[in-house]
């Protein structure tokens, strides 16, 4: 039988070796005034020194393993940011974490029942962390900083500096996730498909470290909805309708100010220099496209078109000829 003692020393065993670290975290409000007080004021020093290229600045954040890690890169991150034209900052969310051991994974839920929840999860070499989630804003646009401090001593460093694409034309990827879906319900596919690929593309401000509620989801929509539309389209896609049977071989979102607009490239044998047979052939390309195309030509300005003599292999410029569809007498 075991002694009292021998029981306590192995459940001592048994508790060490199922590694028990705990943390516990305040969100926004809960905390305390003064500790986000003085993150503002680091905040706002970061902000200053990514957006005005004051690399002195930004070094004096960061801790010794960031600043180890960047190395030379710290100007890299500072031109990538400030060529963003960012106007101003606010915060998503912030936290307070307080860890009974460092180095051990921390979960912070967004803790909301909104279309973009989400769960951050990192690994902090100190017991007390602070995470900053910041909006840059650009004009429409949104970028999200992921700024993780840690305490060293009575100094709050950097340990983690994320920067990613949050929102675009004001709105997130669950935004474009349910206009996608939207234009699937009424067959846009090419609608569908441009608002599925900027999604997904918004997936991952901060990289691995911020996961949304619905990633999955999105993904598996995007893939199921990119099946389809490869049964249904095969590319390079021959016009045969059309005597000079030109061959679609790419239509894709052109990013503009207010929005997007669909791009197609085409191949045709008409020398790009006979203009007027160039645009004899486009007008009855519009035509083709707009009806093989369902809603390529709904709820948008124009349509863009590019003329090649030969299909891109990406080796080599080529000659190419564009066209502009205006679709505001359509």
């Amino acid at each position: 039988m075991l002694t009292k003692t021998s029981l306590i020393f192995l459940l001592a065993l048994f508790f060490q070796s199922c590694n028990f670290s705990t943390s516990k975290f305040e969100k926004d409000q809960a905390i305390d005034g003064a500790t986000r007080q003085e993150i503002k004021t680091l905040n706002d020093k970061l902000f200053q020194g990514i957006t005005k290229n004051d690399l002195t600045t930004l070094q004096s954040l960061l801790s010794p393993a960031l600043l180890e890690k960047f190395g030379n890169d710290t100007n890299k991150l500072i031109n990538l940011i400030s060529s963003k034209e960012i106007n101003n900052y606010s915060i998503l969310d912030e936290y307070s974490v307080k860890a009974s051991a460092p180095k051990i994974s921390i979960v912070l839920p967004s803790e909301n029942t909104q279309d973009n929840d989400y769960i951050f999860t990192f690994e902090s070499p100190n017991k007390d962390s602070y995470v900053s989630l910041l909006l840059l804003n650009n004009f429409d646009n949104q970028f999200l900083l992921a700024a993780v401090y840690g305490k060293y001593g009575n100094e709050w460093k950097l340990n983690i500096l994320k920067f990613g694409e949050y929102s675009f034309l004001g709105k997130t990827a669950y935004d474009y996730f349910k206009m996608a879906k939207e234009s699937a319900k009424k067959s846009y596919l090419i609608d569908a498909v441009d608002n599925i690929l900027v999604s997904i593309d918004l997936l991952q401000p901060s990289g691995s470290y911020l996961q949304f509620i619905n990633e999955k989801e999105i993904k598996e929509f995007g893939d199921s909805l990119l099946q389809q539309v490869n049964n249904k389209y095969k590319f390079p896609m021959t016009l045969s309708s059309i005597e000079s049977k030109p061959q679609l071989f790419r239509i894709f979102p052109q990013v503009m100010k207010d929005g997007f607009s669909p791009m197609v490239y085409y191949r045709t044998d008409i020398n790009l220099k006979d203009t007027i047979s160039l645009k004899s052939e486009n007008l009855k390309i519009r035509k083709v496209v707009d009806s093989a195309f369902t809603g390529i030509d709904k709820d948008k300005k124009f349509i863009f078109y590019w003329a090649f003599n030969e299909m891109p292999d990406g080796k080599k410029l080529l000659d190419r000829y564009g066209f502009v569809d205006s679709l505001k007498n359509k």
